[in-house]
């Protein structure tokens, strides 16, 4: 877009956030492409390929579940297998973003060759790494719901909670990522950086260890009976308000509520989890296209 200031002379308009995006809509093709690539290259030498999709998280889950779950004993409140889907989700989920945001540290300066030569929306490349990890997370929460149907946990009308909440978790990520993937091309540390982040999120998280008073109840002969109950980390609201700031945090207790313990999500968790994912995408989407013209020079 163009003005006409006093001297005659058109004076070029910076373009907006929608022109950056409406330039990567546009680019989808790329954006396909290197989704396919990136997870073909995955999986390449591997005799079991896409399977350790499914494997790694249900590994993980095995080795928290005895570490605390038999050592510590915290799956002494209720039946064992709601403990290890408990953890199964967590793992899975936490999986999909800190291996997003991992990637992305280091997905500007591995593509400097396309960037030195071609002129492109550099977004393709933070978007196409959550894209992979986002066909990741599919195929294991395909797995979850079969081992939840297994453990005697039956889908209810709640699970149309799932996609939004999925949806928002994306948001999020993809945000980060946004912001990640923009450091990076500046420093080259920022992946050593990450990865100590992401430790202390994962420990910081409830995904082997729970935050709130959980129970489920079943009907059986007419007669209801509690088959989990287990102890909160928390007992003092102010101490849990300020645990869960953590956005990852309030999104993942709302997936366990929907698909886990068969109730609607927390309407306080689900609309602070929205707000901060939509704030992280915008401005780590602004951000990101306000620098990608530097790259070139950075790399």
């Amino acid at each position: 877009m163009t003005t006409a200031p006093p001297n005659g002379l058109p004076i070029l308009k910076p373009p907006s956030l929608g022109d950056h995006l409406r330039a990567l809509v546009g680019r989808w093709e790329t954006i396909r492409y290197l989704t396919t690539s990136a997870l073909k290259a995955g999986q390449r030498d591997k005799v079991l390929g896409h399977l350790w999709n499914i494997l790694d998280p249900m590994m993980f889950m095995l080795v928290y579940y005895f570490v605390f779950g038999v050592l510590f004993g915290l799956a002494g409140g209720g039946r064992s297998i709601d403990f290890m889907l408990y953890i199964f989700s967590g793992v899975l989920t936490f999986t999909f973003f800190s291996a997003s945001v991992n990637q992305a540290a280091n997905c500007i300066r591995a593509n400097r060759g396309l960037i030195h030569e071609i002129s492109f929306p550099k977004g393709v490349f933070p978007v196409s790494v959550v894209l992979a990890r986002l066909y990741d997370y599919a195929w294991g929460l395909v797995v979850l719901v079969a081992f939840l149907l297994i453990g005697g946990i039956w889908p209810t009308v709640h699970y149309l909670w799932v996609p939004l909440v999925i949806g928002l978790l994306v948001m999020l990520t993809l945000g980060s990522v946004f912001i990640v993937a923009y450091l990076g091309a500046y420093f080259a540390d920022m992946a050593n950086i990450v990865n100590v982040a992401m430790r202390l999120m994962f420990y910081t998280s409830p995904i082997f260890y729970f935050v709130r008073d959980l129970h489920r109840q079943v009907v059986e002969n007419g007669v209801v009976h509690d088959v989990v109950r287990y102890k909160a980390l928390f007992h003092n609201q102010t101490a849990y308000m300020l645990y869960m700031a953590n956005p990852f945090s309030a999104l993942l207790e709302c997936l366990r509520d929907a698909m886990m313990w068969g109730r609607a999500p927390d309407p306080m968790l689900l609309g602070y989890g929205g707000v901060i994912s939509a704030l992280v995408l915008v401005v780590g989407f602004a951000v990101f296209v306000r620098g990608e013209g530097k790259f070139a020079k950075c790399i």
